[in-house]
């Protein structure tokens, strides 16, 4: 044989099954997609009326997993860690149940005095000034419907809509610990938050909120076209 010969077949004896290549192709790319997911950016779906106007149930959002460091899987170990920002829209740990991961808005960071009263927040004895808007219906987890009154808050620098009612679910005075948050949902009277079970832990932050990529909703079975790309804040 000549080496010609000799070589295409040692070149065919040792080409990989179609199989095996399919194989370690999709271990590859399962392997990148674990990273992304775990280091970059996440999906997550809304599945409660907490957040309402700014979320609905149905909208499916991707999470940047960076804005407050990189969180090694399985541990509370954050690497470059990074404060949160006040208006911020942060998934985190439940802390009543790890398990479980919670969407809300930071409207306290570290040190930070609030008081909410009458439906009115106040952050280190500033009024949050609210604007009235109208009416507004809106969709439960259930499939049920609501009505309350929309509003604009300003929080600081962050203005942003929120929802309430006549009378307030739960009013009181908290100091936010170093290293900890003061979650509110933006419905806020449809809403179990920091002033129900208390702050959150650094180290328990996900991610920020950054854009809806789809909206489905389930009550009308209906697809919310205007809401697909909607940047979060």
């Amino acid at each position: 044989m000549s080496e010609t010969m000799k070589d295409l077949a040692d070149t065919t004896a040792a080409k990989k099954p179609a199989w095996r290549e399919w194989i370690e192709s999709m271990l590859v790319i399962g392997l990148f997609a674990i990273l992304i997911r775990s280091f970059v950016i996440a999906p997550f779906v809304i599945p409660s009326s907490s957040m309402v106007p700014t979320l609905l149930v149905g909208d499916y959002l991707f999470v940047s997993r960076y804005d407050y460091g990189f969180r090694i899987p399985l541990t509370d170990i954050q690497l470059f860690a990074s404060e949160a920002k006040r208006g911020d829209i942060a998934v985190f740990d439940y802390p009543e149940d790890r398990s479980k991961d919670y969407i809300k808005r930071i409207v306290g960071i570290p040190g930070d005095k609030i008081v909410y009263k009458d439906n009115v927040l106040y952050v280190n004895g500033e009024q949050m000034p609210l604007k009235a808007v109208g009416p507004y219906t809106y969709f439960m987890g259930d499939k049920s419907s609501d009505v309350s009154q929309e509003y604009k808050e300003q929080l600081f620098d962050v203005e942003h809509s929120v929802l309430r009612k006549s009378y307030s679910i739960r009013d009181g005075e908290w100091t936010v610990p170093e290293g900890h948050y003061f979650m509110m949902g933006d419905n806020r009277n449809n809403s179990r938050d920091s002033r129900f079970w208390g702050f959150v832990p650094q180290e328990y932050l996900v991610g920020k909120a950054v854009v809806v990529w789809w909206s489905w909703n389930s009550a009308t079975s209906h697809i919310r076209w205007g809401r697909l790309g909607s940047l979060l804040h």
